[in-house]
């Protein structure tokens, strides 16, 4: 299986610095924009299967991205991290060490914790292993998501500090499974 992961286009919270998570924010402009300069690159991938987060910035970016070729799935284990509390909060006033950190495990603020949102990820990244062994599968989703994603199938932080991991809009990140 090749697994392709893209973060969702810019939203107008991306540019202001805010914490998104479940809040539903559409792209901005630029943010179609760029998931339309992709467009081509993705065309060239072969992709047999797309999957979605429900949410709908990474919808939008899909929809852009795969431009009718082929029918968008979508998969709730695949939604942003539930940030509680934090939600359009400013990203630096959120404690990295408290809300990423796999081994504390800190649950403040309604925040979705980390070990049950890795778990999550985890069960939607080996259900796919089973159903799509042998294809070609694009994953739309969030940064959050990204970032479990790679450190479940790429490197670890030696910290185990997933906010470490960064994950840019519109980037492509390959794994071969």
């Amino acid at each position: 299986m090749n697994l392709y992961v893209v973060r969702h286009g810019e939203t107008i919270w991306n540019v202001e610095r805010k914490v998104q998570g479940i809040t539903d924010i559409p792209l901005t402009d630029k943010g179609r924009l760029e998931a339309k300069e992709l467009q081509d690159l993705i065309s060239t991938l072969n992709i047999d299967v797309v999957i979605s987060s429900p949410l709908e910035r990474a919808r939008e970016t899909a929809k852009i991205l795969i431009d009718s070729a082929l029918p968008i799935n979508t998969d709730d284990r695949i939604k942003e991290r539930d940030w509680g509390m934090n939600e359009g909060a400013l990203i630096d006033t959120v404690d990295k060490w408290d809300c990423w950190d796999v081994i504390l495990n800190t649950k403040v603020q309604n925040i979705e914790c980390i070990q049950d949102f890795m778990y999550r990820v985890s069960n939607f990244i080996e259900d796919i292993k089973i159903r799509y062994k042998d294809k070609n599968v694009l994953i739309v989703t969030h940064s959050a998501v990204s970032r479990v994603i790679h450190y479940l199938l790429g490197t670890i932080p030696e910290d185990a500090n997933l906010s470490r991991i960064d994950i840019p809009n519109l980037r492509i990140i390959e794994y071969k499974i």
